[in-house]
Parts: C-alpha cells; sequence; structure tokens
C-alpha cells in the first residue's frame, strides 16, 4: 500500500472526510508483533505526538504500533466527556473513525483495544469503555481530573443515569467491570489547579483532588463487581515524584514500562 509510514519514525495523518481529526501513527522498525496495537489519548495539552514520542522505547521492545488521536478544542471541547451531548461533538465517533482508517490504511486488526489515556485523556478512555466495553480490552488511566462512578441515580457523565443530553443510556456492568483497568497517579500529584473540576458535586462525591477521586473510584469500581458477583481487576499505583505535568511521569523511568506491562503482559 503507498504512503505507508516510515518505521522508527512518527507521522501524521489527515482522515479523508474527517478534516476535523488527525492522528498520529508510530510503526516500529522491527515490524508488528502479535498484532500488538497501542492507543494514547492526550490530555487538554493535546500532547498526542509527545505521548507517542514518551513510548517508542517501549513499541520497539513489544513490537507494538502505536496510535493516538488529535482532539482539537475548535471541534472536540469536551472529548473528555465524549461529547456535550447525545448528538453535539462526539468524540468517541470521531475516534471510532480513525481506527477504521487507521485498520484500512496499515491492515492492523484495531480492537478490543490495549488503551492508555493521560489526565483527560484518561477521561475519555475509561468513559469510553463504558459505552464500548466489547472494544476494550485492558486499560490504563493516568491521573483523571474527575470520572464517570458506576452510580445510577447520578446523570452522566456523572453516573450512569440518562438525561435530556444523553437519553436512553445503557450500559451493562457486567462488561465494563470486568475490564482489567490500572490507575496511575502521581505521588505529588494532589494539588487542585487550575485544571481540576473543583465543583462542589465534584468534591463531595470524588474528593478533593486526583489521589483522592483514583482511590474513591477504584473502590467504588471494587464494591460493584462485588455487588454482581463479577471477576475484577483494578489497580491503583502512585508514581514517585509525579506531579500533573505529563514529563514528569515520563521522567520516572519505571512509568512507560508499567503502562506496557500491564497493556501487554511483562514478558515481550
Amino acid at each position: 500500500m503507498p504512503n505507508l509510514p516510515i518505521p522508527g519514525t512518527l507521522t501524521r495523518r489527515a482522515i479523508d472526510g474527517l478534516p476535523q481529526l488527525d492522528y498520529f501513527v508510530y510503526l516500529p522498525t522491527q515490524g508488528q508483533r502479535h498484532n500488538r496495537v497501542f492507543v494514547s489519548v492526550h490530555g487538554i495539552s493535546r500532547n498526542a505526538e509527545e505521548h507517542l514520542a514518551g513510548f517508542t522505547a517501549q513499541a520497539e521492545r513489544y513490537g507494538a504500533v502505536m496510535l493516538a488521536p488529535l482532539f482539537p478544542e475548535e471541534h472536540f471541547p469536551r472529548y473528555q466527556r465524549l461529547g456535550s451531548s447525545i448528538k453535539e461533538g462526539r468524540a468517541d465517533l470521531a475516534f471510532e473513525r480513525a481506527l477504521q482508517d487507521a485498520s484500512q490504511w496499515l491492515g492492523l486488526k484495531a480492537g478490543p483495544l490495549k488503551i492508555f489515556g493521560f489526565s483527560g485523556g484518561g477521561q475519555f478512555v475509561h468513559r469510553y469503555a463504558l459505552f464500548y466495553p466489547k472494544q476494550v480490552e485492558r486499560m490504563v488511566l493516568g491521573a483523571p481530573g474527575w470520572y464517570t462512578f458506576p452510580d445510577p441515580s447520578r446523570d452522566y457523565p456523572h453516573g450512569l443515569r440518562s438525561s435530556s443530553a444523553w437519553p436512553r443510556l445503557r450500559f451493562t456492568p457486567a462488561r465494563f467491570l470486568t475490564i482489567p483497568t490500572l490507575v496511575m497517579v502521581g505521588e505529588e500529584d494532589d494539588i487542585r489547579d487550575d485544571d481540576l473540576n473543583k465543583t462542589r458535586r465534584i468534591d463531595a462525591v470524588q474528593g478533593l483532588n486526583r489521589v483522592e477521586r483514583g482511590e474513591h473510584w477504584i473502590g467504588s469500581m471494587r464494591a460493584m463487581a462485588r455487588a454482581f458477583n463479577l471477576p475484577s481487576d483494578f489497580r491503583l499505583e502512585m508514581v514517585p515524584n509525579a506531579n500533573h505535568a505529563y514529563e514528569s511521569y515520563l521522567a520516572h523511568p519505571p512509568f512507560a514500562e508499567q503502562v506496557f506491562a500491564f497493556l501487554f503482559g511483562s514478558t515481550p
């Protein structure tokens, strides 16, 4: 197929018919092994290219093709929630188009996904898994600012209840509760910075910072899995010396390896 990316380089791809969404791709120089595809979703800094650059050593060791969508703020201001409503700004649908394009262009089997998201990307990833649990095999969430809790009494995106903006939602706990999930939060990522959602409702239910919120969400997901008598694997790991700067996570050498080991297994 013509115009394929050069292995070992980061390539930006524009999607025909969907000009508002591009994605980055990285092909390992020694080729893909075991149909491995790693997907990474950026935070509100929208540094999709930097995301892949931080994992190139792992992509080479594991033989994984890497993909990273880029959600422009002008078109997807609330991509973290999958969209503004059921009808507007649907980042999940654009993401699906990107996966389809990558599958056709590169000849990939792009699902079920091994997927990572940082901050706002972590919000996108776990909500995408709620909507499409069959399409996510394993996920790693890097310090989301806040979460959708498995609470049917609260409107989405705070909980699982339908609303005027998101009518007729249908979630399947038996599926999304069995997706192995690792939440990673920096030990110093407990500051109530300008980017953190600090509404009273979020503070009261989820906690005052990203560390507390990760702990509460993991506990809620485990409790719901027990209530449904389902096997589950929800883990929380602290990243030493990391604050909420993505660079501080990458500066901790085991971080990138932990992400890949959880998604693909500890043996490349």
